[in-house]
């Protein structure tokens, strides 16, 4: 299987909350988006089930707690992502971070990540999962929505003030499907957000993003 995807992002949603969060600061900054070695690299990860044997172009990547891989930089164009010896040829487009979402016979989705690495700024990355669209990720410190209506097996991206540490409500509407308590966002780096799961078992857990050495 073969999987493009174009280089163009979506737009942002939830705006407003780069002026609405001021959040309390953590003790310390890091700086976590890396500098790539050649200016038209992609970074490419794996979500995948845990234990899942991943490599992205025979370079083993091990998936942490919620199921992510770090990043690895890439070259624009072909590139073999292989799950348990299942091989999917997918084609990033320079400048851009994706993830390879590991689903059903098909082998997976690939979808682009919105990650800037702004170095006053961090971004919040969340993928719906779920069997439901219209999700929204709502701050309750904020009473604000972080994004809002994503659909279905997408993913949708906001970058924040930073640094901050947030508890977030995913949610249908006025259903909260699940929480996730102390979100924490450092300047010029990512945490992902994730909600799966099905009517009556809904869950959703975060985790910081990383990059493999």
């Amino acid at each position: 299987m073969t999987i493009r995807f174009d280089s163009a992002r979506r737009p942002l949603s939830g705006a407003a909350l780069l002026v609405l969060l001021a959040g309390s600061a953590l003790a310390q900054d890091e700086g976590l988006y890396p500098e790539p070695s050649s200016p038209d690299a992609a970074f490419l990860r794996v979500l995948a089930p845990g234990g899942a044997a991943v490599a992205v172009d025979d370079q083993t990547l091990l998936p942490g707690e919620v199921g992510f891989t770090p990043y690895v930089e890439v070259a624009p164009g072909s590139v073999t992502v292989s799950v348990d010896g299942q091989e999917t040829t997918v084609e990033p487009a320079p400048n851009t971070h994706y993830t390879f979402v590991v689903s059903g016979e098909d082998g997976g989705e690939l979808l682009a990540d919105g990650v800037t690495g702004s170095p006053a700024q961090a971004d919040l990355v969340f993928y719906n999962l779920s069997d439901l669209d219209g999700i929204d990720v709502f701050v309750p410190s904020a009473d604000a929505l972080a994004v809002e209506g994503v659909a279905a097996d997408a993913e949708a991206s906001v970058a924040l003030r930073a640094p901050l540490s947030l508890d977030l409500q995913i949610r249908n509407g006025e259903d909260v499907l699940a929480e996730v308590s102390g979100v924490e966002l450092v300047r010029s780096g990512s945490t992902s957000v994730v909600l799966s799961g099905e009517a009556g078992a809904y869950e959703a857990d975060a985790e910081q993003n990383t990059y493999a050495d």
